[in-house]
């Protein structure tokens, strides 16, 4: 979805402004200073890269939900909602393990992480976030395996150092959305010296029911609560050297997976616990030698917990299921300017995930407890070593980008039921831009790469119900390969900014479901057995187009169009769950430096277009998804300390399901904000 319009940061101060902040301003599509793209620090309109950029002010006035909220108005990405606590971001028709998230530089992809749809990135609070960046069509060769489809970076706040001794600040934010299906509080505090700047704070949510469009109606056992707290230090080390440290925890409870009990074959399926731990440290120097002009050392920790608990309509029997991921990562980068005109980034890079899973099953009626095999080995591990080289050389008109990744990935699981087994994959990916400059204004970007996702411990080893499927193990698969090529123009001016792409991704030894047998048996309680091959070849394919237009120095006009079309070559179908057409328009009207009016309209296209896959998910219509309009407006006012926004969404209740959700979308509803800074 289209956003509001990038106002500058002068939007944000007190009274003193004046009315027309745009006058002497650029906007900011194509202005942006990224550091995904190249690991390093690099202008958007410079990079040949497709790259979309969410930043903090953007943030603030959207007040989202939850992350996949922010990232559904973000160019070229698509989001899918299986559940009103989960959402998976599609980039170029590549959801699941196949994007790659990041947070603060750090892989957040573990080796459980799942096929298609999940729910991980609904553990990342918003409300902590800075900026998000994300790359379209690449990111392996930077960051390795799962990139296939792209990249997804959020960056947390960062607190900031004063000149003006020590300083205490921190915020009050509370949102409320109508029918009770939001109900949010945070309290923030900070503390910054010269060489010492702190931050942190909670942050409590109680998400109700969906209360969805047109005559659907309130959407029952869909609500839950969260809970998240963070923290963070900086810390100067003379004048070179700086050390940070950071803490976040999400906390999820008793979230429902609507669309297993809406089916009515279950009474009861909810991740009855969902926890995302993070803590790391990093160590950056600056220094006056060329080749090692920055050093970064960062060392991290993540614990991912997820139980599901179900019941079957009509049975006593409970099944509790724990899977629990610790990950320590440890990454070493050095970025080098050999010459005015030559930049570098290299590193190397080692993960390591350690997997306990398990279940028990007892009665309602009886305190008996009976273990079985989790949906994973107990105690399985992944290792993840890659080393890596990017380089950027920077001509008068052209720029080149060229860089080369070497991965390797093992994983250890010690399957009693199948046999233990260890395979270790590796792969080598590199990649090749260019950016013709043809004026000040345009440039002219055609990229290459090859990207590669390594099977992980889901893929290999999972066996129980996955949703409409009895999955069962198959340890002989080996990494998913793509190649991407694409061209685009980048323009930028006073007035009008915008950016076209078109790409084409080939990929093989897709690792797809195939029906198959266990023990003999097609079925197991009734329920389809598949297994996982390397027998997949594809092609995607597609266009994207974001444009803004400033028409008048208060009147922003802002549009964005994906078309992304995907063909299961092996299978000669579609491939599954591929996005419609869909895009989003916008008028932003800058009443004066503290009333800002915003409307947008988001539309998506019928998606008919339906793999066997498609066919068989109960999340999605016979005959397709239908194609559906949504508008909203809202209005946010600034004054010195206060910032209030309100704003109505699907102003005119169109029942709507986004393409392959097992929700429906909220109706017509209304959300206030508030926001007071100490």
């Amino acid at each position: 979805m289209c956003i509001f319009c990038s106002f500058v940061q002068e939007v944000l101060a007190t009274n003193h402004q004046t009315d027309s902040v745009y006058q002497d301003s650029t906007i900011f599509l194509n202005q942006e200073i990224i550091i995904t793209a190249q690991r390093q620090k690099s202008a958007t309109f410079s990079v040949a890269e497709a790259v979309s950029v969410l930043n903090k002010e953007k943030l603030s006035y959207l007040a989202p939900m939850s992350m996949p909220d922010a990232l559904a108005t973000m160019p070229g990405v698509w989001m899918q909602k299986t559940n009103h606590g989960g959402g998976s971001p599609f980039i170029r028709g590549l959801t699941g393990y196949q994007t790659l998230l990041l947070i603060d530089g750090i892989r957040f992809n573990n080796t459980t992480f799942r096929s298609g749809p999940n729910q991980y990135l609904n553990t990342i609070d918003p409300l902590i976030t800075d900026r998000i960046e994300v790359i379209r069509g690449q990111g392996s060769v930077q960051y390795g395996s799962d990139a296939i489809g792209g990249v997804v970076q959020m960056m947390t706040h960062t607190p900031e150092f004063s000149s003006q001794g020590v300083v205490w600040g921190g915020y009050l934010y509370s949102k409320y959305l109508s029918s009770d299906m939001e109900k949010t509080g945070r309290v923030s505090l900070s503390m910054k010296s010269e060489k010492t700047a702190v931050s942190g704070g909670f942050t409590s949510k109680n998400l109700g029911d969906i209360r969805a469009g047109g005559d659907i109606g309130k959407l029952n056992s869909t609500g839950y609560k969260e809970y998240s707290m963070d923290f963070k230090l900086l810390q100067k080390v003379g004048k070179n050297h700086l050390f940070s440290a950071a803490y976040q925890r999400h906390l999820q409870k008793d979230v429902p997976l609507y669309h297993k009990l809406a089916s009515g074959e279950y009474s009861r399926y909810s991740f009855d616990k969902q926890q995302r731990d993070l803590a790391y440290v990093k160590w950056e120097v600056n220094t006056s030698n060329k080749l090692f002009s920055q050093i970064r050392f960062t060392q991290s920790f993540q614990n991912s917990l997820e139980i599901r608990t179900k019941q079957k309509s009509n049975e006593n029997t409970i099944k509790e299921e724990e899977d629990q991921v610790n990950t320590l990562g440890s990454v070493f980068e050095v970025i080098s300017r050999p010459s005015d005109i030559w930049s570098v980034s290299s590193g190397v890079e080692y993960y390591q995930d350690n997997v306990n899973s398990s279940g028990v099953e007892y009665s309602q009626n009886s305190s008996e407890r009976n273990g079985y095999r989790g949906l994973y080995p107990d105690n399985s591990s992944a290792g993840n070593f890659a080393v890596y080289s990017l380089h950027t050389i920077e001509l008068p008109k052209v720029d080149f980008s060229l860089g080369g990744r070497y991965n390797a990935v093992w994983l250890t699981v010690p399957d009693e039921l199948f046999d233990q087994t260890t395979i270790s994959p590796s792969a080598f990916v590199g990649n090749a831009g260019i950016t013709y400059k043809m004026s000040e204004k345009y440039h002219l970007v055609g990229s290459v790469n090859s990207g590669f996702r390594a099977p992980n411990i889901n893929d290999v080893s999972s066996f129980g119900i996955a949703d409409f499927r009895y999955e069962v193990p198959n340890y002989d698969l080996n990494p998913e390969k793509s190649v991407n090529l694409e061209i685009g123009m980048k323009s930028k001016s006073d007035r009008l900014s915008y950016n076209l792409y078109f790409y084409r991704n080939s990929l093989k030894d897709l690792i797809t479901n195939v029906r198959s047998t266990y023990n003999g048996q097609s079925t197991i309680d009734g329920v389809q057995v598949y297994k996982r091959v390397n027998v997949g070849s594809a092609v995607l394919k597609g266009v994207e187009s974001d444009v803004e237009y400033l028409i008048t120095p208060k009147l922003l006009a802002q549009a964005n169009l994906t078309y992304t079309h995907g063909q299961n070559v092996s299978g000669d179908e579609p491939m599954r769950r591929i996005p419609p057409f869909f895009g989003s328009m916008g008028l932003f009207y800058h009443v004066s430096s503290r009333l800002k009016l915003n409307s947008i309209w988001a539309h998506a296209g019928k998606q008919d277009r339906l793999s066997n896959g498609d066919i068989d998910d109960d999340r999605i219509a016979d005959g397709g998804t239908p194609s559906w309009n949504t508008f909203e407006v809202s209005a946010h006012y600034i004054r010195s300390r206060v910032q209030a926004q309100v704003g109505i969404k699907n102003l005119f209740n169109e029942a709507y399901r986004t393409h392959g959700s097992g929700v429906d979308g909220m109706g017509r509803s209304l959300w206030i904000s508030f926001r007071l800074n100490l």
